[in-house]
């Protein structure tokens, strides 16, 4: 499965779980921790450049939101806990890395 593909799949109303097995299809995501660095930094290079990308398209067809003159972006995949968003204090958690994510959001902020 491609990621187009991912795209027409993702339900509207998905869990987390549902998130991360099309994405599973898409990449297999146990892999990417194991990959030499440099593959994971082209692999990262790719992705980024799609965040990009699709931004720019969002833009493009007025679909950005803004919030008091700020822009907003809208992400509703499981919660990474990564070095960017991690609270300040909080050690890394490598079962992440075996989870994906799942259930982090409520760990971090609850349920509401």
């Amino acid at each position: 499965m491609n990621l187009e593909d991912f795209a027409k799949r993702l339900p509207v109303n998905f869990t987390e779980q549902e998130f991360v097995a099309l994405m599973n299809q898409v990449i297999d995501l146990k892999k990417i921790v194991d990959l030499p660095a440099a593959e994971r930094s082209a692999l990262f290079n790719g992705a980024q450049y799609l965040v990009d990308f699709i931004m720019l398209a969002q833009e493009a067809n007025g679909e950005l939101h803004t919030h008091q003159g700020h822009p907003v972006v809208n992400y509703g995949g499981p919660f990474i806990p990564h070095f960017l968003v991690r609270p300040e204090g909080v050690e890394m958690d490598r079962t992440v890395l075996q989870t994906f994510g799942v259930g982090e959001a409520e760990r971090y902020f609850g349920d509401g």
